[in-house]
């Protein structure tokens, strides 16, 4: 059994896995295109970087879930 001295050791912060990330950024630029939340999508968001983008986290996603 360890000696209590009355000091916790710290804790180390959990690092956010890739899934974690990878759906937080999902979900951010989802609502930024207006495609996810109010569903007032912007005009021609298809073609954005932004919603390319979300295709490649799809096929990422896809890779770690299966």
């Amino acid at each position: 059994m360890a000696e209590e001295t009355g000091v916790q050791e710290p804790v180390a912060l959990e690092k956010p896995s890739e899934l974690e990330r990878l759906i937080k950024e999902k979900i951010t630029l989802s609502k930024k295109l207006g495609i996810m939340g109010n569903l007032e999508p912007i005009e021609g968001y298809g073609q954005t970087e932004e919603y390319r983008r979300i295709a490649e986290i799809d096929k990422r996603l896809w890779e770690l879930v299966k």
